[in-house]
């Protein structure tokens, strides 16, 4: 049998643009900010947007042009002057000289008769030690309670 209908040879391509012009604008949102962090998303406590987006500047303006004039010679001269001394003052605040160490104490005078001097007195024996045969841990008196289990 022989049908009269016409296929339409376009069908195919039609569908393929039309999908890929669906996964072309679908990977232009933005989705990443509902995705959970596992899954590549941000994380919790990332930073909101902002709700104005930044200007770009313009590249093609002209620059304004400046209204202070340039130091002279004896100007830069003060200026350099002024920073190294500045330099050098908090050089010092920050690590003082240490300061001059203390005269020795004076020498006590020679006395006549010296004391004659005591030696400590001799270290008393300690006890004996006990034999090993005694308990190491000591008896209690009156009723023990029965020891807790601990996990």
């Amino acid at each position: 049998m022989i049908s009269n209908a016409r296929r339409i040879l376009s069908a195919p391509f039609a569908a393929v643009a039309l999908l890929s012009l669906a996964l072309g604008l679908s990977g232009c949102a933005s989705t990443f900010d509902v995705l959970p962090q596992k899954m590549g998303g941000l994380p919790a406590d990332a930073p909101e947007r902002p709700a104005e987006r930044k200007a770009v500047p313009n590249v093609y303006e002209v620059r304004p042009t400046r209204e202070a004039a340039p130091l002279t010679n004896d100007e830069q001269k003060k200026l350099e002057t002024d920073l190294t001394n500045l330099r050098e003052q908090q050089k010092q605040l920050a690590n003082p000289l240490p300061p001059p160490a203390p005269p020795p104490p004076p020498s006590p005078p020679p006395t006549k008769a010296a004391a004659p001097v005591k030696k400590p007195p001799a270290k008393v024996a300690a006890p004996a030690k006990k034999k090993q045969s005694d308990p190491v841990v000591p008896e209690q008196k009156g009723p023990v309670a029965a020891p807790k289990m601990v996990n």
